[in-house]
């Protein structure tokens, strides 16, 4: 706590003074942002967003892909510790691992496992740029929540036209905070906010400082730092969770500079950095076995971003977006205390890391064709990574000299890709939208790998073409189907493992069917009301499925497997009562060399989720409780522990006091799993989940 105390006295005391300099309105889509259905000026409602990841912006209902958005309003409501909290009740999104902040990955529609690498079946994106990291018993992403003013979860591989070949299970769309958020207006040169939390369970602490400025017409700049800490929490038994004690800072910078007739020139450039200092932590942040013992881990995980819109505000064909990104995740470990003394290079100390450059360049263009209208999208991706994997010691002869690491072979995947969609909108309701990407891959082995040769190169190509249709059957109802093929890569850890390594390995092909049902209407019950849902059902196959039956097998590519399932989302929003509803059910099976088909591992169990919430307006109070049941999940390869079903129900309150008591300041409570429910969800493998947790914040906007 007093690490704690010393990071927030200093922003706090700035925000404070700042406060008093300067009294603003407090920023909109921040802390006051709710949810009521105002329209905006792009036709969209707070229930029903604007989707900007499917390549043109339409709102969700209008989408044809089953998509999800989590808008500022719902991460600052929740509370959460990581990104993975946020997903509990986006339907077919579950959390893999473990509630370790170094053991967070993500499965989609049962895409997605710890046990194996899944680069590429799953997108992460922060601003743009691809985030993925690898390592044996680690998680895949390293940021913290309150860095985010929105996050998109589009399902299916239906975004890989846009964003990546090899997208069967979907992509993650996670959007920065920005100046604007913070400025009430365009007069506005200053503002900010300062927030400070506390959760019971873990002693668990927060300080988010953010200062936006703007110093001449077109230019602003953001500034955001957190500092969050935990020690090990308690699950629903009174058990304390060993390892899931944790201290990390988060630094974001971003800039923008709009200029030219129109303001149709921006240039803008961002910084996100991430860092943790784990000392004698859990060696295994997923499945996690104290057998593992402990180690010093040291991440830091780093994003740039340079980026070039140009948009004239009189020509139709130009909307031009150029993006220069570069990520590095770095982990560095030592001091491994190896309690079995197994002879492994797992223990030594070692580097681990990825590096990557990418280039994004995409131009959309708008034509009308009598009573049609078309919307291309084109362009090209390049991006190169470097994987890194290498003992700094010698404690066990297992090492080789060179320092080479068999499970986590080095080397370089360079990819280039072309690609182009187009939605076309009839006059008579019906839209389509055919999407097309070719991409070339060039995998390499490191130096230092002493089981493949330096010129051990693999190359491969992918295809990925998809068509979406949507009907338009009345102003509140439309129907959609789409098809989507795609294609995932062989990438490092399949190819060149020391000892699961394949260099024949095929690429996987993905065959997707989706239908739906989306609903979106104003004043259906009463006056201002609003009632939105979608319904989705999806098939997917795929054909030389990349997996081993055990981390000592090696690669190969399965004959075929089969995911099916349902997802469906309801909200609903008035003065007085909003609430939500989701559901998703996954159903996967495979078989190898054609033998029978069995269960696949990493498929979430059945799940609910019910909100209901009302608004106080004559005491400036928001109320709601959260229940989440979920099903038992005993559908597991041969040998695979099954799971029992439990319950879950959260509870959350806002109060924002008027203006003439307290401006800019917003207060906030989340009980989460106030029956402190003992439970394990189905893809944490060893840990439970946390028990009863209460949560308050105090934010302070200016």
């Amino acid at each position: 706590m007093t690490r704690f105390l010393l990071c927030t006295t200093a922003p706090l005391c700035l925000a404070v003074s700042a406060a008093a300099q300067q009294a603003a309105p407090p920023p909109e889509e921040d802390i006051f942002a709710g949810l009521v259905p105002v329209v905006t000026q792009s036709g969209g409602t707070a229930l029903d967003p604007i989707v900007v990841g499917s390549g043109t912006d339409n709102v969700a209902s209008d989408t044809p892909q089953s998509v999800s958005v989590i808008s500022a309003e719902q991460i600052a409501r929740e509370q959460p510790t990581t990104i993975n909290d946020l997903f509990t009740s986006i339907p077919g999104v579950t959390a893999v691992g473990s509630e370790r902040v170094l053991g967070q990955r993500v499965n989609i529609r049962g895409i997605g496992s710890s046990a194996e690498g899944d680069q590429n079946r799953l997108i992460t994106r922060i601003d743009g740029v691809v985030k993925f990291y690898e390592q044996y018993r680690m998680g895949a992403i390293f940021t913290d929540p309150d860095l985010y003013r929105r996050i998109e979860v589009l399902r299916g591989p239906a975004s890989s036209t846009l964003t990546g070949a090899g997208a069967v299970g979907g992509v993650i769309e996670l959007q920065t905070r920005e100046a604007a958020d913070f400025l009430s207006g365009p007069e506005d040169d200053f503002g900010g906010r300062q927030k400070l939390s506390f959760g019971t369970n873990g002693n668990e602490a927060l300080s988010s400082t953010v200062l936006a400025f703007r110093p001449a017409e077109g230019l602003e700049f953001l500034t955001a730092f957190t500092y969050r800490e935990r020690d090990n929490y308690e699950d629903g038994d009174g058990e304390e969770v060993v390892g899931t004690n944790f201290d990390a800072t988060a630094v974001l910078l971003k800039g923008r500079y709009s200029f030219g007739e129109g303001m149709a020139h921006s240039v803008f450039a961002t910084y996100q950095n991430w860092a943790s200092d784990a000392k004698q932590a859990e060696y295994a942040q997923t499945e996690t076995f104290e057998a593992f013992g402990r180690v010093d881990r040291d991440v830091d995980d780093s994003l740039f971003v340079l980026g070039y819109d140009y948009n004239p505000p009189e020509n139709d064909l130009i909307d031009l977006e150029v993006r220069l990104g570069y990520s590095d995740t770095e982990v560095i470990q030592e001091n491994a205390t190896n309690p079995l003394g197994i002879p492994s290079s797992l223990f030594e100390d070692a580097e681990y890391g990825y590096e990557s450059w990418q280039l994004n360049v995409m131009n959309t263009s708008f034509l009308a064709l009598g009573g049609t209208e078309v919307t291309l999208a084109y362009g090209f991706d390049a991006s190169r990574q470097e994987r890194v994997g290498e003992a700094t010691s010698r404690k066990f002869p297992t090492t080789p000299p060179n320092g080479f690491i068999a499970f986590q072979p080095g080397g370089e995947d360079e990819n280039i890709a072309v690609f182009a969609q187009a939605e076309i909108v009839t006059p008579f309701g019906l839209t389509i939208i055919p999407g097309l990407r070719y991409e070339w891959e060039t995998l390499t082995p490191a130096d230092n790998n002493t089981s493949f040769g330096a010129g051990d190169k693999v190359e491969n190509e992918a295809f990925a073409p998809k068509i979406a249709l949507l009907y338009e059957v009345t102003d509140a109802i439309n129907v959609f189907g789409t098809y989507a093929r795609t294609e995932r890569l062989p990438v490092l850890d399949e190819v060149y493992d020391g000892s699961s390594g394949n260099l024949d390995l095929v690429p996987e092909k993905a065959e997707t069917w989706e239908v739906g049902l989306s609903y979106s209407a104003l004043d259906v019950f009463q006056s201002g009301d609003q009632l939105v849902g979608k319904l989705t059902y999806f098939d997917t196959d795929v054909e030389n499925l990349i997996a081993r039956a055990t981390t000592s097998d090696p690669f190969v590519n399965i004959d075929d497997a089969t995911y099916k399932g349902w997802e469906l989302e309801v909200a609903y929003d008035s003065d007085l009562w909003f609430g939500s509803l989701a559901y998703a059910r996954v159903r996967a099976d495979g078989t190898d060399d054609g033998g029978p088909r069995e269960p696949l591992e990493g498929i979430p169990a059945d799940e609910v989720s019910v909100t209901l919430g009302t608004r106080l307006d004559r005491y400036d109070l928001e109320l709601g409780v959260t229940g989440t049941y979920t099903w038992e999940q005993d559908r597991v390869p041969t040998g695979d522990e099954t799971t029992d079903s439990y319950q879950v129900v959260d509870l959350f309150a806002t109060w924002v006091p008027p203006v003439d008591l307290a401006q800019g300041v917003e207060v906030r409570l989340a009980a989460n799993n106030i029956f402190d429910e003992a439970y394990k969800p189905a893809l944490y493998l060893t840990d439970n989940a946390r028990g009863r947790n209460i949560s308050v914040s105090l934010a302070l906007a200016f």
